[in-house]
């Protein structure tokens, strides 16, 4: 992964430019760059709680939680994984508004910055057993069928051209169903179009899940946009067979082996890497790996 000086990015972003075409045309990427999309979100921190101080967020927030509760508690989860937790602004009221939350909640993000802030937000709103690790959405680092139901606000957003791969990843990890709430390109004004095509937001997410073979069981328009030039859909697929319930446990990114846990790291025998645990959050990214094949004869 490219670096770049954190004190440009920060600059950049007072000065009101667009970091994600900013890296992605250092890097000359197309659209869904994971670089650009972390240091992006990194140089945010802070700002999706900051914002819920503006009038009527905090409202959008708990009509977000109320109508996504009743349907997860429809489903009655045992587990729930928020794919693309951010800072817990939307999960925290989520899980306020359920009537039976579930066992074990876990939520990842890309930006270990977020999800310090993301610990901070759930444990003053009453939900300080959120685990939370840094992941990225194509190399989910849990093993198959290990989670419930799988849930992405927003996340998938700004990964077009990799519909695909992160559907799949997250299909993988969801045993029972997935639920989105995503940027509908189809049932958006032109405008709205228009603003995602600049943006390089996903299109064509209940076509992909057709043609992966998991078609969605629900599509419908999705009312509280905090955006309204940013119009979503909610989808949610429910798998018809679901396998059979398995322990959610942390896996290699690099291998998909089994990580065992130590004081200070998350370590793979099977590929010899350990992954750091900074502020109690497991850094579970393919970046954050360290070849360590020895570590655990000491």
């Amino acid at each position: 992964m490219a670096r770049y000086d954190v004190r440009e990015i920060k600059a950049l972003l007072e000065r009101g430019e667009n970091i994600v075409n900013w890296v992605q045309s250092r890097e000359q990427a197309d659209h869904g760059s994971t670089t650009a999309i972390l240091y992006a979100y990194d140089a945010q921190a802070g700002s999706y709680v900051e914002h819920l101080k503006t009038p009527g967020a905090q409202a959008l927030k708990q009509n977000l939680g109320h109508k996504l509760g009743m349907l997860l508690d429809r489903i009655k989860p045992n587990s729930l994984l928020e794919a693309g937790v951010g800072e817990g602004t939307s999960l925290a009221p989520i899980l306020n508004h359920m009537r039976t939350p579930p066992a074990r909640v876990l939520g990842f993000d890309v930006s270990l910055s977020r999800l310090l802030v993301a610990s901070d937000y759930l444990s003053s709103n009453g939900q300080a057993d959120v685990d939370l690790f840094t992941a990225e959405l194509d190399r989910i680092p849990l093993a198959t069928g290990s989670v419930d139901v799988v849930l992405t606000i927003h996340a998938v957003e700004p990964n077009r051209g990799r519909e695909e791969a992160i559907l799949s990843e997250l299909l993988r990890v969801a045993r029972r169903a997935l639920v989105m709430v995503e940027p509908s390109y189809e049932m958006a004004s032109t405008e709205a179009r228009a603003r995602m095509d600049r943006l390089g937001y996903v299109r064509g997410l209940t076509e992909t899940l057709r043609r992966i073979g998991q078609p969605a069981n629900e599509v419908e328009r999705w009312p509280y946009n905090s955006n309204p030039h940013n119009e979503a859909a909610l989808i949610v697929v429910e798998k018809s067979s679901p396998g059979p319930a398995s322990e959610t446990c942390f896996v290699s990114p690099v291998s998909g082996a089994a990580l065992v846990k130590r004081p200070d790291c998350w370590f793979c025998p099977e590929d010899g890497h350990a992954f750091p645990i900074l502020n109690g959050i497991p850094c579970l990214t393919i970046d954050n790996a360290i070849l360590a094949s020895r570590l655990e004869s000491f």
